[in-house]
């Protein structure tokens, strides 16, 4: 048994947000030759969920930049949750420094009720500081926040924090680079946290112990599947500790250089069904080594 574990934002979605027919007609395929299928996100279990369902596929789920695991089944077999003072500290910080921030659970995503105001704000400090930046950022992040299923709003963010639930995971981001890389740089000095990012203006907080590799290795071992048979797919540097895991790894196309170089294989883009691509072309392979001449 073998095991092929994507990416969604860049990778396996396109840029409407979606999975094409290509690329579910792929991943059912490999289905049918034996394969398991994850999806490793930094989206939230119920969003991922969501996207599958309107996908009509199911999967293995890792979430939350592998703060959770979920088996096809629905069950929850591992999280890592972030500490309440760590996360207390994080989010008190990034309020007072006046960063858009979104709060992680396996259910939801919370926002602050005036968080367009704040993304607002800190696309007119980006322009003052770098005039080549235009409204298209705020409206693809816009986007890709409303893409999201299961969000709620909160007002009073100490009555979320002292809340029973179990937070797993701090997406912030700003446009101004300056202001974003003093987050990502300061936030580094959270001892229980580690850092990911998973695009150009964000980075985003988990559990020291949770990433995407930790969690496709605990997936694996679950399945009985060694980490030699598996294929992981990604586009950005969420998901490094994840290629450092997998026997084959495999950048999009759309992916940084820098992503590219650490990868094994580099496919098409989102866009031109890249995931879909490289399935085909490793299962004709595959099937060609295993019939006998």
């Amino acid at each position: 048994m073998k095991l092929i574990v994507s990416d969604l934002d860049g990778t396996l979605l396109n840029s409407k947000h979606e999975i094409s027919k290509e690329n579910v007609k792929a991943l059912r395929t490999a289905k049918e030759n034996g394969y398991e299928v994850a999806i490793a996100t930094g989206r939230i279990y119920t969003d991922v969920l969501n996207i599958l369902k309107k996908a009509d596929i199911e999967a293995h789920i890792i979430s939350g930049n592998g703060s959770t695991v979920h088996t096809i089944e629905g069950k929850k077999i591992k999280s890592w949750s972030i500490p309440k003072d760590e996360l207390k500290a994080a989010i008190h910080w990034l309020i007072d420094n006046n960063f858009f921030l979104q709060l992680l659970t396996d259910k939801n995503v919370y926002l602050h009720y005036d968080f367009e105001n704040t993304i607002k704000e800190d696309y007119k400090l980006a322009k003052s500081n770098n005039p080549k930046i235009t409204k298209e950022y705020i409206d693809i992040t816009m986007n890709l926040i409303f893409s999201q299923y299961g969000i709620k709003y909160f007002n009073d963010i100490d009555e979320l924090l002292d809340s029973d639930l179990e937070f797993c995971c701090i997406s912030s981001m700003s446009f101004d680079e300056n202001k974003l890389n003093y987050g990502r740089e300061y936030v580094k000095n959270f001892k229980g946290l580690s850092s990911v990012i998973s695009h150009k203006y964000n980075f985003e907080l988990v559990s020291k112990d949770a990433s995407k590799g930790n969690a496709l290795e605990y997936l694996a071992k679950h399945l009985n599947i060694s980490l030699n048979d598996v294929i992981a797919f990604g586009d950005n540097f969420n998901d490094v500790s994840m290629f450092k895991k997998a026997g084959i790894s495999v950048a999009m196309g759309n992916a940084e250089n820098e992503i590219k170089r650490m990868c094994r294989f580099v496919t098409l883009t989102n866009n031109e069904d890249g995931v879909a691509n490289f399935i085909y072309k490793h299962l004709e392979t595959t099937n060609a080594e295993s019939t006998p001449a």
